[in-house]
């Protein structure tokens, strides 16, 4: 078994940007975890960014040297983030990596209340009709803002908190959630999943549904009581999920 840590990846989901990771990092970190919080490019970045430029953005900005480092990779995804978090494995799982004679590579996946899609789908193929609405009506072209992010986001979080978390929202860009993703990283690489009772933005049947559509025995699951944003309200249920699953996947 490896004596080093894992690296761990933090990928958030749509019009968050890293710094909502920062009660899971600070944790992590104390722990001994090297942490690289993710900002994606759809986030404040260009309104025409897709998953595949998001994919690639994480594959070219941290997954390259991580695994030419021979380091082992934990990718932890939140909402959106599970769709391009997921795609970026491509050619970086481990058994990838260990079919090139190296060490390292992407050693689990860990969804927090996030998408786990089939491949060829997209964010919007993929919710239920009565899925709640998070995209503002209120858009400047491709760039979107949430609808009503308290209540969807932060229900669970006093007023104060929440109120910092929702100013620090930015536009996300709308091709993300409309262009598919192709490759489905969690049949091969060990995954886990974060249910998340409370969540208003993505219904708890849902996640189930998710879950159950990936095949039995495919994902591991943990349920917590949290809304939408666990990585605010519970970060240390996040991170005792992190810690469990490198514990299982490294023993």
């Amino acid at each position: 078994m490896p004596t080093s840590k894992p690296a761990i990846l933090l990928i958030p989901g749509a019009w968050h940007q890293s710094e909502c990771w920062k009660p899971v990092t600070n944790l992590l970190e104390g722990e001994g975890y090297y942490v690289e919080p993710v900002t994606l490019p759809s986030a404040g970045g260009p309104p025409s960014t897709s998953v595949a430029d998001d994919a690639a953005y994480i594959r070219s900005n941290y997954l390259e040297s991580l695994v030419a480092q021979g380091r082992e990779v934990i990718i932890v995804m939140h909402s959106y983030g599970g769709v391009p978090g997921t795609e970026s494995v491509k050619g970086f799982a481990r058994k990838d990596i260990a079919a090139q004679g190296k060490s390292g590579g992407v050693i689990a996946l860990v969804y927090t209340t996030a998408f786990l899609i089939p491949g060829g789908q997209s964010v919007a193929e993929s919710l239920p009709s009565d899925s709640p609405t998070i995209i503002s009506p209120v858009m400047d072209g491709d760039a979107t803002q949430a609808n009503d992010p308290r209540f969807h986001f932060y229900n669970d979080l006093d007023d104060e908190t929440a109120a910092k978390h929702v100013d620090a929202l930015v536009h996300h860009a709308m091709p993300s959630f409309l262009s598919p993703f192709t490759y489905e990283a969690y049949r091969d690489v060990p995954t886990t999943y974060l249910f998340c009772e409370r969540d208003q933005a993505i219904r708890p049947d849902f996640q189930r549904e998710m879950v159950a559509n990936a095949g039995d025995n495919v994902v591991r699951t943990y349920t917590c009581a949290s809304g939408h944003s666990p990585m605010l309200s519970v970060p240390e249920k996040v991170v005792e999920v992190i810690n469990d699953t490198a514990i299982l996947v490294r023993s």
